[in-house]
């Protein structure tokens, strides 16, 4: 039930995505870049299916244990049913989130929603395929607390949900719930590299998590947040990029010498590397002033094939979420290919061959955009 909530909210997400566009191309004449737009929504589309596959089993697991082995038995026609549960769960989102920015391994499932160089809506939907399976333990104590799994699934959509409409610089900071509720200005810190910025609120709808727990920053007007990761991904690639860092991890313990390293280095914070692969292999400074973006050279049919690609997965992709539960496995997996093989072709298209940076945008930024 809760992928046809998915499903019906598609139209909205594009609605909103759009009045969004239009109102930055009024405001100071920028629209939303082509290639980074689709290859966000393209990631998002990825983890849709992964989910299809996995995240039932999730589910039944939860389901098992807190009918099993849960303390306590909670009527779900009861309002403190829901909400203790709504705040228990986003309170172990907080601790989720956070140790998926600062355990190594972790942070693969959760990177590519750091990786847009851009900070828009369709940055919202740019969601790590792996990253609800990485931290899935994390809420198994609400299972033994006996959470009935339907106010464990309603719960975890409406922080999803809520998490939409934060990732915009439309809007400024929101009076009277700063550092109360989560919002634009607070998510845009945990979006930022700017150092005084980089693993601060984690917070999915309430803040006040972080400032219990030491991660809370404000965003100031004298320093404006630049977007992206430290180790950018310069790719379109929406499949690769839920393996990235795997990928350098993997790299890093093959070249280390040592084998208690190649272990530990997955269990370290995030970025740690094996003095020996450091000093051979070292990774470029992150230049936060004369960074940037990636944005490959293409012709306008490439980027127009690229669209129409990207659009033609949308009715399959609804579908899917629609009847996953009455569709043969072999059709939703044939389906499922459909969709990745038209992203991955609308990945290459934008990609392009000549690999050419935004002429003079650096990422510094003015104020204006947050006015």
């Amino acid at each position: 039930m809760a992928d046809h909530f998915v499903a019906f909210s598609i139209p909205f997400f594009l609605l909103f995505i759009g009045l969004e566009s239009l109102f930055f191309w009024r405001k100071n004449r920028t629209s939303l870049r082509v290639n980074d737009s689709l290859t966000n929504m393209s990631c998002g589309i990825i983890t849709l299916i992964f989910e299809l596959f996995t995240k039932g089993g999730l589910f039944v697991i939860f389901a098992y244990l807190s009918n099993r082995f849960g303390l306590f038995e909670w009527s779900m026609n009861s309002a403190f049913t829901w909400i203790l549960f709504f705040f228990v769960y986003d309170f172990f989102y907080y601790w989720g989130h956070r140790l998926s920015h600062t355990i190594n391994f972790m942070w693969n499932g959760h990177l590519p929603h750091h990786q847009s160089e851009e900070y828009n809506f369709t940055v919202a939907l740019r969601q790590g395929a792996l990253q609800d399976t990485l931290v899935f333990p994390i809420f198994l104590p609400m299972a033994f607390m006996g959470c009935p799994i339907e106010v464990f699934a309603t719960v975890l959509l409406l922080n999803k949900f809520f998490q939409f409409w934060i990732h915009t610089k439309a809007i400024g900071r929101v009076p009277f719930i700063e550092g109360i509720l989560n919002t634009p200005s607070a998510h845009r810190v945990h979006h930022a590299v700017n150092p005084r910025y980089v693993d601060k609120n984690h917070g999915g709808v309430i803040m006040l998590w972080d400032k219990l727990f030491g991660t809370w920053a404000e965003e100031r007007d004298d320093e404006p947040c630049i977007y992206g990761v430290r180790k950018p991904y310069r790719s379109w690639d929406p499949l690769y990029a839920h393996v990235d860092w795997w990928a350098r991890l993997w790299k890093d313990a093959v070249n280390t010498e040592k084998w208690s390293d190649k272990i530990k280095l997955w269990f370290m914070p995030t970025g740690w590397r094996p003095a020996d692969v450091t000093e051979n292999d070292p990774w470029k400074p992150y230049d936060i002033e004369n960074y940037k973006k990636y944005d490959p050279e293409v012709n306008l049919w490439q980027k127009i094939t690229a669209i129409a690609l990207f659009l033609a997965t949308l009715p399959v992709i609804s579908h899917l979420l629609f009847e996953q539960f009455s569709l043969p496995l072999w059709k939703k997996a044939a389906l499922s290919v459909v969709v990745v093989v038209c992203l991955y072709a609308c990945a290459y298209l934008l990609n392009g061959t000549k690999r050419k940076s935004l002429e003079g945008i650096t990422t510094k930024r003015t104020n204006e955009e947050f006015s």
